[in-house]
């Protein structure tokens, strides 16, 4: 088995072009994604949930007292009166 490195960009079409290679020869190919780590990508959708979900404007208390506004209302749906005393 013989080893060949190649540094080669993928068109936008998804298509590269390799040559040097011998006639027939079975190739792996393996791409790795230098522009973004998971880790990055992570940190871009944390902060797409930041600019568009509710309590990343609210302070920790306020979410709590929306929490548990959002509680009463759930019991009371589940449970109307039936626990009323």
């Amino acid at each position: 088995m013989q080893t060949y490195h190649f540094d080669e960009i993928v068109n936008n079409e998804g298509i590269i072009t390799l040559s040097g290679l011998p006639p027939l020869a079975k190739v792996a190919i393996v791409v790795i994604d230098t522009e973004l780590s998971w880790q990055t990508r992570l940190a871009h959708l944390r902060k797409k949930f930041q600019e568009i979900h509710s309590f990343a404007q609210m302070s920790r208390e306020e979410i709590l007292v929306k929490l548990r506004q959002t509680r009463e209302n759930v019991y009371d749906e589940s449970y109307g009166d039936r626990h009323a005393n």
